[in-house]
């Protein structure tokens, strides 16, 4: 239940290379609205995820030192947990800033928003993943009175997370398939009838 998995997968598209040798067919302006969309939304996501993790670093750091018992633990496992959002959002911010339209193929343009999708997908299916460990943590605690107080500040905080997590992959991923999918059908037709370009959706 580690959230190295979740944020690897999250990071994803910053690291995404492009795969694709065609040759720039047109420098459209539908083409580079849509692939500029795409990269202002994953430097959106970057900043909401490293300024979410900021938060609950600094807030699980202060109030660990000041309460106790399981209040304690679930500001600890916040702190433990977001160490890692941080790192990975700082590493994909860093990645997209190089990230630049100019050389992007419609092929390119298309795998990438489509990639974009099934790594929110799937990362939204380990965040409930999440939510069900935390729960188990929690339950746990009641053949484990020695531990109850960690076990239960553990799955309280590992539950807020991933259900954090859950509702910021849905939502981002329901903004993508809405904003972008039209765009995206339109730039295949005009592929269809005026380029001449197959595009591999992988």
């Amino acid at each position: 239940m580690h959230p190295l998995r979740h944020l690897l997968l999250a990071v994803g598209p910053f690291l995404l290379g492009s795969g694709v040798s065609a040759q720039r067919v047109t420098d459209s302006p539908e083409l580079r609205t849509f692939s500029e969309q795409r990269i202002r939304h994953q430097k959106t996501l970057g900043l909401t995820l490293g300024t979410f993790a900021l938060a609950n670093i600094a807030v699980g750091a202060v109030a660990a030192g000041q309460t106790s018992g399981e209040t304690k633990y679930f500001h600890k496992m916040n702190s433990y947990w977001n160490l890692v959002n941080l790192g990975i959002a700082g590493a994909g911010l860093l990645g997209s800033r190089k990230r630049t339209t100019d050389s992007e193929t419609l092929a390119d343009a298309v795998r990438k928003h489509e990639n974009m999708k099934q790594i929110l997908l799937i990362n939204a299916g380990l965040d409930v993943a999440y939510v069900v460990g935390g729960a188990y943590l929690r339950e746990r605690a009641e053949s484990h009175p020695d531990k109850a107080d960690q076990l239960r500040g553990y799955g309280k905080s590992i539950m807020a997370q991933g259900g954090f997590l859950l509702a910021f992959d849905l939502v981002n991923c329901f903004i993508f398939k809405k904003r972008g999918d039209k765009q995206e059908r339109i730039l295949l037709s005009a592929g269809q009838t005026g380029m001449g370009l197959v595009v591999p959706i992988r």
